[in-house]
């Protein structure tokens, strides 16, 4: 049985261009003009024609395996490691774990064919469509702006955490970030003091409406607003999440490398977690990978001031007025004032300072007022005769 030659379109073009130059129906220029080829290379092509047929217009290369073809062994290991190891990890990942952990230097098209192939890995996720929005460029320094929110996510595949990160809009840098069980006001708090005794005191920070926030019910107070007011930062609350979209955007990164890291390496538990996301994941990952260059060198980072306590600041804070007996009362406890630096704070205005260790202090301006915790006096109960 005689075997037919395949022709792509361009090759029947070819033929039938160089059939009418043979039979003195074109002329060479012509035929060079139509093929885009040189009229030497007409003639090449013409006299392999004559010789060979149809096969002289295929390429000699044609039916050759190239050389840099990977070998069927390991197209089989990449598509196992693909299918028992990293099923849940997008292709650009399993390719950064190929190379580094099983030393396979694979290309990404190359894998990206061969998963599809297989009908193994996790493709890409389609994005939603959104409304068409300015383009705004980022901030010029360092520590200008940072985007703070926080990401409810079963990180573990389990249990529901909620990640709570600044990320400097200069530079897409994480400074600080932590798994915390919720949202709470004294959680932002403790990411917001991380970055202060790291870096300095930022400009502004850029958040939603959260309560904590002083969105909601708390709109004319929040613990949160008041602390960045005695640090010189200005708080710009939005109720878009488009336009703090570099977090949001980080969000989507973190759950999608985050969550099938902690199930290859086996982490469940909520400390487990913060240690691989501050020593691994932030510094090896982030870091080197999604971080750029600030358009301006000078930082807007402030040093912390000498006179300035960050203990008295990062705290429950509330106001109190003395009673006649010189007492303050505070979560249904009572205080005796007992500083005999003053005669009688009846009346006056105090601060008290709860702090996440339980300690209870009172402030009288700047000054520290020493307490005593009144214990409740325990009623006896008596029968009465009948």
């Amino acid at each position: 049985m005689s075997q037919g030659v395949f022709m792509s379109v361009r090759q029947e073009v070819s033929f039938w261009v160089l059939e009418d130059f043979r039979n003195g129906k074109m002329s060479r220029r012509d035929a060079a003009l139509k093929l885009g080829i040189s009229q030497r290379s007409v003639s090449r092509k013409a006299k392999r024609l004559r010789e060979s047929g149809l096969k002289g217009l295929a390429h000699g290369n044609g039916e050759r395996p190239p050389k840099n073809r990977s070998s069927d062994e390991l197209r089989q290991r990449v598509v196992e490691l693909l299918r028992d190891i990293y099923y849940d990890f997008n292709l650009t990942h399993a390719r950064e774990k190929l190379i580094a952990e099983h030393g396979i230097q694979v290309s990404y098209g190359t894998l990206h064919t061969w998963a599809r192939q297989a009908g193994v890995g996790r493709g890409k996720k389609k994005r939603r469509t959104s409304k068409a929005r300015i383009h705004r460029e980022r901030m010029a320094n360092e520590g200008l702006m940072l985007q703070m929110d926080g990401s409810h996510h079963r990180w573990n595949g389990a249990d529901e955490w909620c990640l709570i990160a600044m990320i400097d809009d200069a530079t897409s840098d994480i400074p600080y970030a932590e798994f915390f069980p919720g949202e709470t006001t004294l959680a932002c708090m403790k990411v917001l003091r991380q970055v202060i005794e790291k870096k300095g005191i930022p400009d502004i920070i850029y958040t939603d409406e959260a309560g904590w926030a002083g969105g909601g019910k708390r709109t004319n107070f929040s613990q949160f607003h008041r602390a960045c007011e005695e640090l010189g930062i200005r708080l710009i609350t939005t109720r878009s999440p488009e336009s703090k979209g570099r977090i949001e955007r980080a969000w989507r990164t973190c759950q999608d490398r985050l969550v099938p890291e902690f199930r290859l390496n086996g982490i469940k538990k909520m400390l487990d977690a913060n240690r691989y996301l501050q020593q691994v994941f932030l510094p090896s990952y982030w870091r080197q990978s999604l971080t750029v260059e600030p358009r301006s060198s000078t930082t807007r980072y402030r040093p912390i001031p000498a006179h300035m306590n960050l203990d008295n600041i990062f705290c429950l804070k509330y106001e109190r007025q003395v009673a006649s007996d010189n007492t303050v009362s505070y979560d249904n406890k009572r205080y005796r004032i007992v500083d005999y630096r003053f005669r009688s704070l009846r009346k006056k205005t105090v601060s008290i300072l709860w702090h996440e260790t339980g300690e209870v202090e009172v402030y009288y301006g700047h000054l520290k007022v020493k307490i005593e915790l009144i214990e409740p006096v325990k009623r006896q109960w008596t029968l009465r005769p009948a």
